[in-house]
Order: C-alpha cells, then sequence, then structure tokens
C-alpha cells in the first residue's frame, strides 16, 4: 500500500514540474515538454495546457509550438478543452495549419465516447481546406466508422474544386478520405480508387494499391 501511495504521489509531483514548465512562458520549453506529455500520454493537465495555449498564442511565428499544444490537447483527452477548441478556431491565423490542428483536436475529442459528427457537417460549406481536412483526420485517429451515406456526403463535399486547390502541396479532405479507406465498405474504397485514377496525382498512385489494405495514419 505505502508504495503504491509513494508512487502516486511521485506522479503527482511529476505533472506539478511539468505544469511549472508548461507556465514557464518560454516557448522553446513549452513545445518541448508539450510534445514529452504527448508522446507519454500524460492526462489531467488540461488547465496547465490551456494557459499555455493561450501564452503561445500571442507569438504568431510559434505556430509549431501552437501545433504541438493542440495535438498534446488532444493525445491526452482534455474533454474539458472542447468549447475553448471551438472559440480558438473561430480566430483568423496565418499559419492555417492551426485550423487543421484545431478541427483534428476537436473531432478527435467529440468523438472519445461515441460517434459524433455534427461538427464535421457542420464545416463541409465551409470552403477551408485545412478545416475539413483536420476534421476527417480526427475521425480517422479516432477510427470511426461511417455509414454509406455518410462516406458519401464526405466524399462528395471533397471533390468540390476548393477543396481540391493545391491539393498536391497540402493535406487536402479527398487525400485524408482515401487514408480512411481501409474502414470503408468495397464500393467506397472501389469509388475512390476510380476517383483518384482520374485525378491522376503521384500521391494518390502510390497509394492507390493500399486502399484494400489496414493501412492507417500513425497515432497523435
Amino acid at each position: 500500500m505505502n508504495s503504491e501511495k509513494n508512487a502516486a504521489i511521485r506522479s503527482e509531483v511529476f505533472k506539478q514540474e511539468l505544469a511549472s514548465s508548461l507556465l514557464s512562458k518560454k516557448v522553446s520549453t513549452i513545445k518541448k515538454v508539450a510534445k514529452q506529455i504527448r508522446r507519454q500520454r500524460i492526462e489531467g493537465l488540461d488547465q496547465a495546457l490551456a494557459e499555455a495555449l493561450d501564452f503561445v498564442m500571442t507569438k504568431p511565428r510559434s505556430w509549431e509550438a501552437q501545433h504541438e499544444l493542440i495535438l498534446t490537447i488532444a493525445a491526452t483527452e482534455c474533454i474539458s478543452l472542447i468549447p475553448y477548441l471551438e472559440k480558438l478556431v473561430q480566430g483568423n491565423y496565418s499559419a492555417t495549419v492551426l485550423y487543421r490542428s484545431l478541427a483534428l483536436a476537436i473531432v478527435y475529442l467529440q468523438n472519445k465516447e461515441k460517434k459524433e459528427l455534427s461538427y464535421v457537417y457542420s464545416i463541409l460549406e465551409s470552403g477551408n481546406q485545412n478545416l475539413f481536412a483536420g476534421a476527417l483526420l480526427g475521425l480517422n485517429q479516432r477510427e470511426v466508422v461511417l455509414s454509406h451515406e455518410e462516406v458519401q456526403d464526405f466524399y462528395s463535399a471533397a471533390k468540390r474544386e476548393v477543396y481540391l486547390e493545391n491539393f498536391r502541396q497540402v493535406i487536402s479532405p479527398i487525400q485524408v478520405l482515401v487514408s480512411m479507406a481501409y474502414l470503408f465498405e468495397d464500393r467506397e474504397r472501389q469509388e475512390l480508387i476510380s476517383y483518384c485514377q482520374e485525378l491522376n496525382s503521384a500521391f494518390f498512385s502510390s497509394i492507390i494499391t493500399n486502399l484494400n489494405k489496414n493501412k492507417k495514419i500513425p497515432n497523435l
């Protein structure tokens, strides 16, 4: 019993040290510690992570630290921070990758207990490529199984011209759908294969052969 108590105390002290580092107001330290927390899946640091993100969001050039903190919030299951993330995603950011990481985090956290697609549907008409791609990445990370109708809804939206702009340079919604194909029924996979062949992109050519295999992108 004493050994368990001592272990719990050590764990709490370690968390306090991590929280202190997150609140150090040193961007390099915050980024490093956030990555450690994410890799070790250390939960219970919601407030410190939010305060750290608040701080780095005032540093426009620190988008890598911002991105790391957002992913850490998702990976450590900070459900309490969903409203906070939903508020952040309404901002205007020059580093557009933030829209992708914020949407990923929101959808990932929303789908912890059960399938929840309301946010994904709410942004289908946004025209924001990073936002839509991020939301789909959140579903992929949770391995959410979509119905035929849901796949068709997202597939139809992802084929819109606004979501195909620069798809060879940035992660697009259609690319994420391809990476999710192992979760789809055969007919959806075959439809994606045909469409990707029409696009004639080296990106798709290199992965079409994996569409019928159980391939999953790395975890957060």
